[in-house]
């Protein structure tokens, strides 16, 4: 194991982090965070929700976000993370009802960065920062990998794939079963929209990655689609009727509207958005088996995606971004001029 550039970055230790418990851990954090691809601006560790030591590089200013603390000074480093934590286990306690297992990763990202929080195991996790766009990425597929060294090397737990399997085959453009697509009380009123909307889910959705999208105007359902009745998916509905699960993620974007102003006050303590732009850009929901995800069109439209296959989730969130933009194009055409 390399050691850390340890002139790159500096740590902050509580008085309760000992070498003992700690020390590998810290380590590890430290490689994450030293490396130039990571893009990660800090990390922070917490155990029983309570902060045990962060890592950030050394040199950097203050949190550029506009809030402070009553007395003019800046929110510390450990700050969006620890308000992330709190979210995050909430948006477990929505999710749970799935039956697709415990929320392991959550991505928030804008214009300005992005927010990645994860647990490693039951009373551990991590959160990473960075304040730059470019990065969200990068940090995403690093700490994807320190969370799965800690399980593995640290812990002696089995990887849980956040994020995915690497290399995993994507689905077919065109999928073999028709999908099955319903408008909602948002729908537009002109046949021709309607059949391009039909058109655009029926060509993005498939069994392997992306299988659930809907599509949102000012949080009200214009359309959503999903290939649920697919025979090859009838083992994924082993503790859930297919009905009941397309009513539950019906009910969990609405739900998520409530959750999205305490996540969108975490990321903008570390990643404002730029002048004009959207709070929030994509927020990711990993659990054990698939993700749920969000894309924001423009600050009033959104797609909500959802793949019940683990490993497939990074290329479901790819195809997903695919199925935004065109959803983006119709919108345009669609303006008034």
């Amino acid at each position: 194991m390399a050691a850390p550039a340890q002139q790159c970055i500096e740590i902050l230790k509580e008085s309760h982090w000992t070498q003992e418990r700690h020390g590998l851990i810290t380590q590890l954090c430290q490689e994450a965070v030293a490396s130039k691809e990571s893009g990660i601006r800090s990390l922070s560790h917490y155990t029983n929700g309570i902060l045990d030591f962060a890592v950030r590089r050394a040199g950097r200013g203050p949190l550029r976000s506009p809030a402070a603390d009553a007395d003019g000074e800046p929110p510390d480093e450990s700050l969006p993370g620890s308000r992330l934590l709190l979210c995050t286990q909430d948006l477990g306690g929505i999710l749970r009802p799935l039956g697709t297992g415990d929320l392991m990763r959550t991505v928030v990202a804008n214009a300005g960065g992005g927010l990645w929080g994860g647990r490693v195991k039951a009373g551990e996790f991590l959160a990473a920062l960075t304040d730059e766009a470019a990065s969200v990425e990068a940090m995403d597929t690093a700490m994807n990998t320190l969370v799965t060294r800690i399980r593995t090397e640290v812990h002696r737990l089995p990887d849980e794939l956040p994020g995915g399997a690497p290399g995993a085959t994507p689905g077919l453009a065109t999928c073999r079963v028709r999908p099955r697509i319903d408008f909602g009380t948002a729908a537009p009123q002109r046949p021709v929209d309607e059949e391009r909307l039909r058109h655009l889910l029926q060509g993005h959705l498939n069994t392997t990655d992306l299988q659930y999208a809907g599509y949102y105007r000012d949080w009200t359902l214009v359309c959503v689609g999903d290939v649920f009745d697919a025979p090859e998916l009838g083992p994924r509905f082993l503790n859930i009727s297919v009905r009941s699960r397309r009513s539950a993620y019906r009910d969990l974007s609405q739900r998520l509207s409530g959750h999205l102003s305490r996540l969108t006050d975490a990321l903008h303590l570390g990643a404002p958005p730029a002048p004009g732009g959207a709070p929030v850009d994509r927020l990711v929901l990993d659990v054990q088996e698939g993700a749920v995800y969000v894309a924001w069109i423009s600050p009033s439209e959104f797609v909500v995606g959802v793949t019940l296959e683990q490993p497939q989730v990074g290329n479901a969130e790819t195809r997903l971004g695919r199925l935004a933009r065109a959803l983006a194009g119709v919108t345009a055409s669609n303006a008034p001029h």
